[in-house]
């Protein structure tokens, strides 16, 4: 199961892999030493890290969606780099299976921890407000789904660091995915990140759902209510619809990998 996840299969050897760390962890420390040198930490505890309040929720999904949208802008602007440089006399700057990773990586991330976020944290901030609720219907699961989804989003970037990510396109499909051609970690990586998220986003399409419909000010019926809210209550119907099926599927890819099961391949096909 941890396949290459070492601290050996730390990629030394790669100068872009490096830097990037090096300068992750060189801001990560300017961060926290901030941080301590305005003794913020318990601010940041018992107002932010611990809240359930959604507007303060929102603006966390935020803040994550806008880091990760730096990552994807970096993984956009080295992919597009390499195709400008790469010729016939020259293979460009990233090898071959580093740049199957970023545009990997690329994918997943604009679409589940970019995109999907900053919809979330909108969602947060404005829905209570525009239907007259205090909150939403769930504080709590408020909170634990966006700490989900942030988990997702740090396994992601762990990825980059520690093992490899998946070298299989975004959508990842079997055979390519499967432990005979991605052996290494790369695509565990993929089924936990999307897993852990999913099921934070999942929760939040439940919330919202019953939030739209059990808390509305009185006299506001469905007809009354504004564009925005209408579409998050049919953006969270179709995430509740649609995230199980992606979360079963990955599942099964799981076993596949895992267990040596045949959901995704013809190994045990009877020969005609």
């Amino acid at each position: 199961m941890l396949g290459k996840l070492t601290l050996e299969a730390i990629p030394y050897h790669d100068p872009i892999v490096m830097v990037t760390l090096a300068a992750v962890c060189l801001g990560g420390l300017a961060v926290f030493g901030a941080i301590t040198y305005f003794k913020k930490w318990q601010y940041l505890w018992t107002e932010w890290l611990t809240t359930v309040d959604h507007k303060r929720i929102g603006v966390m999904y935020i803040i994550v969606a806008l880091i990760m949208l730096l990552r994807g802008f970096a993984d956009a602007i080295m992919m597009r780099t390499q195709l400008a440089v790469a010729s016939a006399d020259s293979a460009g700057f990233l090898p071959p299976h580093h740049y199957d990773q970023i545009f990997t990586a690329h994918g997943v991330i604009m679409i589940f921890f970019m995109a999907m976020p900053f919809i979330t944290g909108l969602m947060n901030i404005v829905v209570p407000l525009q239907i007259g609720a205090r909150d939403v219907a769930f504080p709590f699961v408020n909170s634990l789904s966006f700490w989900l989804s942030a988990v997702g989003a740090v396994l992601v970037m762990l990825s980059m660091f520690v093992g490899d990510f998946a070298a299989t396109g975004w959508v990842a499909y079997p055979p390519l995915s499967g432990i005979e051609y991605s052996p290494t970690v790369g695509v565990d990586y993929y089924i936990w990140s999307l897993q852990v998220s999913g099921i934070g986003t999942t929760l939040t399409g439940l919330n919202f759902i019953v939030t739209i419909l059990k808390m509305r000010a009185p006299g506001m019926d469905l007809m009354k209510m504004p564009v925005f809210t209408w579409t998050a209550l049919i953006t969270n119907i179709l995430i509740v619809a649609i995230f199980p099926v992606l979360t079963a599927t990955l599942a099964l890819l799981t076993m596949d990998r895992y267990f040596g099961m045949h959901f995704f391949t013809n190994d045990a096909a009877a020969t005609p």
